[in-house]
C-alpha cells in the first residue's frame, strides 16, 4: 500500500564539511533573547515564544545592514513541526522553524543563517537536525547548500502513523532523534508518493504518531 512522503531529514555532524558560499554582504547572525523582538518577526503569540526560550531552545535571527531578514530556532530540548514533539537526544540539536522574510529571498540568507549556527554550537553538541516539507523545494537547496546530508523521508503510512525510512548513511539515519521517538520502516520507492498537503500550513495539518 502507498505510503504519503511528508517531510525529509537531513543531518550535519562536527567535523562535516561546511561549503563555501556566495558572499552575503553585511549579514551577521545574532542570538536574541528579546520576546517583543521575536513576536514582531514570528506569527505566534508571544507567551509560545516564552515557552520556547524557557525549554532549553534558542533564537537565532539574520540580519542584513541591521534589518533583520530572517530566523531560525536550535532546540537542546524537544522540536517539532504541527502538532507533533520528539525529544532530541544528548549532545544534539534540532534546527527547527526558520522564516526568511519574503524581502529577502533569493539572496542566500537560509544557508547562511544555517551555517552560522553551526559555527556557533558546534562546540556545545555533536549533531544537528533539520528538516523540510516534501513541497518545500526552496527549504531543500538552501539546506543542501550549507552543508547537510539527506538521512530520511518521513512517510504516513496507510495506518495512519508516522514513520522514518533510512535514505541516507544508514548509521546516521538511525541515530535521528525524531526516528527514534516515531519509530523507523523499511519501505521501498516505488510505496511511496508526495502527500498532496493541499495549501495547508504545517499548523492546519493535524496528525498522530
Amino acid at each position: 500500500m502507498t505510503h504519503s512522503i511528508l517531510a525529509m531529514t537531513y543531518t550535519w555532524w562536527r567535523g562535516d564539511e561546511l561549503p563555501l558560499l556566495p558572499p552575503l554582504p553585511a549579514f551577521r547572525c545574532q542570538r536574541v533573547t528579546d520576546v517583543p523582538f521575536l513576536a514582531k518577526l514570528h506569527p505566534v503569540e508571544p507567551a509560545k515564544i516564552e515557552e520556547r526560550l524557557a525549554d532549553a531552545n534558542t533564537a537565532y535571527v539574520a540580519f542584513i545592514e541591521n534589518e533583520p531578514v530572517g530566523y531560525g530556532w536550535s532546540g537542546a530540548n524537544s522540536v517539532g513541526v504541527a502538532d507533533i514533539f520528539w525529544p532530541m537526544t544528548p549532545n544534539s540539536r534540532g534546527l527547527w522553524d526558520f522564516f526568511t522574510l519574503a524581502s529577502a529571498r533569493g539572496r542566500g540568507v537560509y544557508p547562511h543563517l544555517l551555517q552560522a549556527i553551526l559555527r556557533r554550537e558546534q562546540n556545545e553538541a555533536e549533531t544537528f537536525w533539520l528538516g523540510h516539507r516534501v513541497d518545500n523545494f526552496a527549504s531543500k537547496r538552501g539546506i543542501e547548500k550549507a552543508g547537510f546530508s539527506l538521512v530520511n523521508w518521513v512517510v504516513f503510512t496507510p495506518e495512519r502513523q508516522i514513520r522514518l525510512v533510512p535514505r541516507g548513511n544508514l548509521a546516521r539515519a538511525h541515530d535521528d532523534p525524531q526516528g527514534k521517538h516515531l519509530g523507523f520502516a523499511d519501505v521501498a520507492d516505488a510505496d511511496m508518493e508526495p502527500f498532496d498537503f493541499g495549501g495547508l500550513s504545517d499548523d492546519e495539518i493535524q496528525l498522530t504518531s
